[in-house]
Formats: structure tokens, sequence, C-alpha cells
């Protein structure tokens, strides 16, 4: 992923500004306090949001103009993405996942997050931490080589965060992972390869962690 001179306006408002970063393989943070510009730089790397000015790069393609080839190489989780209520659980996996192909190891994590406890309930009458633990499922469950995920610890009981620092661990071996969070859970930091730090839609530290 290639970022120079990103930047985002929304009316009179910069959410991002100037912003030039280069990350490779391997798990990433961007960490800041809301309304840092952390979401809306991934929102700019997924293509869901056009740059004001600037160029960004993911997987070699431009996100705006490339949304179609790139959706196939990525999945996505974003903080307070509303969930289909007309669904159950298990037809909105199944739905998600026919799509696309699925990660060696989707099945393993539907297990052990407790989502299949209540695949034949509607959407609707989820709490907000099994919403949480169902799109984490879903995302993590699909094969990419890109995953980028929004706030994806808040929300979750201290096993289910544990469980999902484990599968975040193994996948960040073999594809780019980018999170934006508030806080870095046990287990996270020491497979990070870099904190960037977000404040006032710019930059203000990188943090190479390793490699």
């Amino acid at each position: 992923m290639e970022a120079d001179s990103l930047s985002k306006r929304f009316g009179f408002d910069w959410a991002l500004r100037d912003v030039s970063l280069r990350l490779g393989r391997g798990l990433h943070l961007l960490m800041g306090p809301n309304g840092s510009g952390k979401t809306t730089f991934l929102k700019l790397a997924v293509g869901m949001l056009r740059p004001t000015s600037g160029s960004i790069r993911v997987l070699g393609l431009n996100p705006w103009k490339d949304y179609g080839k790139l959706a196939r190489r990525i999945s996505v989780m974003f903080e307070g993405t509303p969930l289909p209520w007309w669904l159950t659980g298990a037809e909105f996996v199944e739905q998600v996942l026919n799509a696309r192909e699925r990660s060696a190891i989707a099945e393993e994590l539907f297990s052990s997050l407790a989502i299949e406890e209540y695949w034949g309930r509607y959407t609707f009458t989820y709490s907000s931490g099994m919403k949480k633990r169902l799109q984490l499922a879903i995302a993590l469950g699909l094969e990419a080589e890109l995953y980028v995920l929004d706030e994806p610890f808040t929300l979750l009981d201290e096993h289910s965060l544990d469980i999902l620092t484990g599968f975040i661990r193994k996948l960040s071996s073999r594809a780019t992972i980018l999170i934006a969070t508030h806080f870095v859970p046990k287990g996270i930091e020491e497979v990070t390869s870099s904190i960037v730090r977000f404040q006032n839609g710019r930059i203000v530290g990188v943090e190479r962690m390793q490699g």
C-alpha cells in the first residue's frame, strides 16, 4: 500500500491531510482519538471514498477507479455497519461466503466465537456484541490479501477478544491487515509490523515494530 500526499475534505473540513505512507505485508495498527482520520484513511484505502487530492495504491490498484477488481481481493469490516435485519445470521453468512472464497479458518471462527449458537435468529434480535462477533467472523472468514478492520476490539468479552487476537495473529503471517483501534489488546503488539499514529487528520508518528 502506498499513499502520497493523500487528503480528504468534507465541505470545509479536512478529515485527512497530506498523508504519505508505505505499508507492506503484516499487521498494521492505526491509532489515535476519534476524528483523527483513521477510519477516513481506511475508507479511502478500500475505495469507499474518493480522495480530494493526492493518491493511494492498494495491491497495485487505484481503490476508487478499480473498486470492482480490488473488492474481490480484500475483506472489510467497519464499525456500525448495519446488518440485514430481514435475514437470520445463517442466511447472511451463506450469502456472503457463497459470493467469495472462504478461508481455511472460516468454520473454526464460527465455532470458536459461538456464532452458531444464534445462527437461526434474525439479526435484528442480536445484541451489539453478537453483531460484532458475526461481522468479525465473516470478515476474517473470507480469503483475502488485505483485511481492513475498524475498531474490531470493542464490544467483545475477554474470551471473545482472546479468540479474535489468536486468529489475527494467524492471518498476519500471510496477509496484510489494517486495524483502526483505540487500544492494543494482549498478544497483538508482538506480531505487529507497525503502529501508525493519527492526530487531527495527519500522521504524527510511525513506529516500525518488526521486519
